[in-house]
Parts: structure tokens; sequence; C-alpha cells
């Protein structure tokens, strides 16, 4: 598993790495319209055009759970990580 700390070094940019954690670390694997809800959805976070409770919001229209699991904290903007 390539951990989001690693992607730096390794040339990844958030997308790709949220992208590679989305692909390679759910089983069964991901339907295409729920990662791109998650990629489209961080890539308007990660640009300050929503906050981290409307992303939330708009992750929970195919996710239940929370930003500390399943890594996605890595994923989050150095602000919002307590």
């Amino acid at each position: 598993m390539i951990h989001y700390d690693d992607t730096k070094t390794l040339g990844f940019d958030n997308y790709q790495a949220l992208s590679i954690h989305l692909d390679g670390n759910f089983y069964p694997p991901l339907p295409s319209f729920v990662k791109k809800i998650f990629l489209d959805a961080f890539q308007l976070y990660w640009a300050y055009s929503i906050d981290i409770e409307q992303l939330q919001k708009e992750l929970s229209r195919v996710y239940k759970g929370g930003l500390d699991q399943y890594g996605f904290y890595n994923f989050l903007n150095d602000d919002d990580l307590i």
C-alpha cells in the first residue's frame, strides 16, 4: 500500500495519490461513479472551493464513513488536521 506521505517523494499529486488509493485499497473495487464523486469532491476541497464539512456532505452521497477511516485523513488539507 502506498501511503499519502510517500506519494510526495514518488512525484504523485493529490489527485493521482487519491486515485491510486481508491483503486488499490478497496475490495471489492469501488464502482467508477463512486471514485469520480470522491475525486471531484476532493479536487474542490484541495482548491478551497468547499470546506471540510461540505466535503463530508458531498461524499455522504456514496460514503457513510468518516474522513478518519480508510486512510482518507491522509488527503486532508494541513489546516484541517488535528
